[in-house]
């Protein structure tokens, strides 16, 4: 389905937290991840209590609701009192600060005048306080993309959560190795364009982050939370999106969803619904089952489990695929049901169900009007409890879209909580205000890094191609790309560029080399060689496959060794000579090629030996004659030279 983004009011802003490659933001606890058996197990359980204006946030209420048992692994060597919650916090990390401080010069954004850590409420047991610090540092960026600029409203300096790994039951298991990581978090304005353009708003951010070079690399260590609407819906946020490709595939299923559910409204307002006609009117139906259901469903109902089920008024047809073969509404409160209340699944009637069980169901509630109903087998208070969520969700559908945060899984997003209200922030007691002197940030200002397209510019005019430089700008390989270029300066920078970026590459796939064995000293060593002409650049590849092999050899001895040194202008001449005596029958067109008919070309070649050679033009007769020889060399000379020696030679 092809989707005119621009004509169904597509809105969408991207939030990114980066992960900084310091110690932890309020103790000296090291940023490592840690998979060993950990020391120390602790169990708590959270509850939501009202804020100081009174009010309940409705997120922490869903999750309080849940009434989780919650337990934190900790380490002895590499977590503190801190991170149990157990002690104030420490001062905060300044190094992190000013990581902060130098991203938000980056993205040219205005700096708060104070630093005030707020305590931002988060009860789903992910931070054992039951919020998380976080500190606005910088306001009104901006981001320049090939769709125009986007804003950067707000950057801040957060901590990182601790890290989920297991859930089971009423029980989850968190473990504090990322509790209190340093996070930049970066949000743009919803003036992205469309999910392609969310792609590139992400990758550049991104890109900025990694030029200061003081940020983590890896997966996990770099998340993006899309926030999306369309015309007519709610603003969604979509939580825990790691890969950029994903991202565009994300917003385009999002989108889809969004426009299934404001059809769904369209077509209950067609249809007369009202908020009166779904009523929690729950129908016992475990006999109906005990006699015609499934046999999972007989066993559960013999064991205790109470069938219940709701009639839903209008929304015949709209829990299946009948109307939206590419959306199914019965799928997302199936999805709702079981992160709220642990249930399953549901059974609908948009759904297969055996004829006789379908009748009996109908009968018993009454079905009409274009009603649906849903069934569920549980425990009498979690069916219940199960069937009010399906309520509540189908009210909320006679509306729209509803607000809500989503959980990105694969390409699509499930549900996870209402979306957080806006009165969840408020000051952390145990810290102070924090001033930023003026010399400081002069200092920062003075030694901003270069951005990585600025680079890659920088490299295309020293003779790098776009696609060289563009990669070696990115690479952890360009610093010492540029200590080369200055003390190797008869080189060209694009053979420096290739021994560095794509002759490892290629030793790694053609001749299987461990090039991680490869130090400074062999690439020093090679870039002498080729600097006094010693060998070529055809041979890179191979001789470095060959000192991977022998660390401990010069890289000169092993290219006389292997033969791979460079051939004199006696030898190729020889060779050339060689070649001319054998291709006499070279022709062009129906002309005899004679000496006097060479032209020095530049394009390239290709061999051919044994037979006599029927060609378009003199040029392609010499880029013949250049293949040959070359081939001949087997990688020993530079094809220009050879080029040069075949014209005088004919002329």
């Amino acid at each position: 389905m092809t989707i005119d983004y621009n004509q169904i009011g597509f809105k969408c802003g991207i939030e990114i937290h980066q992960q900084l490659e310091t110690h932890k933001l309020f103790c000296s606890c090291p940023s490592l991840i840690r998979e060993e058996k950990p020391d120390l197990v602790v169990e708590r359980r959270m509850r939501a209590v009202a804020g100081e204006l009174g009010e309940v946030d409705r997120a922490a209420l869903h999750e309080f609701l849940k009434n989780r048992r919650l337990l934190y692994e900790a380490y002895s060597n590499s977590n503190c009192l801190v991170e149990l919650d157990e002690e104030p916090p420490h001062p905060l990390n300044q190094g992190a600060l000013e990581i902060a401080v130098e991203t938000a010069f980056l993205l040219k954004a205005r700096l708060v005048d104070e630093l005030q850590v707020m305590r931002k409420t988060v009860i789903d047991g992910s931070n054992t306080t039951g919020f998380q610090r976080t500190i606005l540092v910088a306001m009104d960026g901006i981001l320049e993309t090939s769709e125009g600029a986007v804003g950067i409203p707000t950057i801040c300096l957060e901590e990182d959560a601790a890290r989920k790994i297991e859930e089971k039951g009423d029980t989850i298991v968190y473990r504090l190795d990322r509790l209190g990581i340093p996070l930049v978090e970066i949000a743009t304005t919803p003036d992205i364009k469309n999910p392609r353009h969310a792609k590139e708003v992400a990758e550049k951010i991104g890109m900025l982050l990694r030029a200061t070079g003081k940020v983590k690399r890896g997966l996990g260590t770099i998340r993006q939370d899309l926030n999306v609407s369309i015309r007519d819906g709610s603003r969604v946020e979509v939580k825990g999106v790691q890969a950029l490709n994903d991202i565009p595939k994300i917003l385009e299923n999002e989108v889809l969803r969004q426009m299934r559910l404001v059809e769904i409204k369209k077509e209950l307002e067609k249809r007369d619904v009202r908020r009166d006609d779904l009523r929690r009117d729950y129908v016992d139906v475990s006999n109906v089952f005990a006699s015609s259901g499934r046999d999972w469903v007989k066993s559960r109902i013999r064991a205790g489990e109470k069938g219940l089920a709701v009639k839903l008024k209008g929304f015949q047809s709209l829990l299946g695929k009948e109307l939206m073969p590419d959306y199914r509404f019965g799928t997302e409160l199936a999805r709702i049901v079981k992160s709220t209340t642990g249930v399953g699944g549901i059974m609908h009637s948009d759904e297969k169900i055996d004829v006789d069980l379908r009748k009996e169901l109908d009968r018993k509630l009454e079905t009409g009007d274009q009603s649906a109903f849903v069934c569920v087998v549980a425990r009498m208070d979690v069916a219940v409890k199960a069937l009010g969520v399906v309520v509540d969700r189908c009210v909320v559908a006679l509306t729209g879209v509803p607000e809500e945060t989503r959980m990105a899984v694969g390409e699509l997003t499930e549900y996870m909580r209402p979306l957080p209200g806006s009165h969840r922030m408020y000051p952390e007691t145990d810290e102070p205000l924090v001033l930023m002197s003026k010399q400081l940030l002069d200092n920062i200002k003075a030694s901003l890094p270069e951005l990585f397209e600025d680079k890659a510019k920088r490299y295309e005019k020293m003779g790098l191609s776009g696609e060289l430089a563009s990669q070696l700008s990115k690479s952890a390989l360009s610093s010492k790309f540029e200590e080369y270029a200055s003390r190797h300066a008869k080189l060209k920078p694009s053979l420096i560029a290739g021994l560095l970026l794509m002759a490892p590459k290629e030793a790694k796939k053609r001749f299987n080399a461990n090039v991680e064995l490869l130090a400074d000293k062999h690439y020093e060593e090679i870039l002498g060689l080729l600097e006094g002409g010693a060998i070529t650049k055809d041979v890179l590849a191979e001789l470095l496959a060959v000192l991977a092999s022998n660390p401990d050899k010069k890289a000169g001895e092993l290219a006389k060794e292997k033969q791979l040194t460079a051939l004199s202008m006696k030898e190729i001449e020889l060779l050339a000579s060689r070649v001319i005596e054998e291709n006499r029958e070279l022709k062009t067109g129906n002309r005899r090629l004679e000496t006097e008919d060479w032209k020095p070309v530049s394009p390239r070649g290709i061999p051919v030996r044994g037979k006599t050679v029927e060609t378009e033009n003199r040029q392609q007769a010499l880029n013949i004659l250049v293949g040959k020889v070359m081939g001949l060399c087997k990688g020993r000379a530079d094809a220009e030279i050879v080029r040069k020696i075949l014209e005088k030679k004919l002329g």
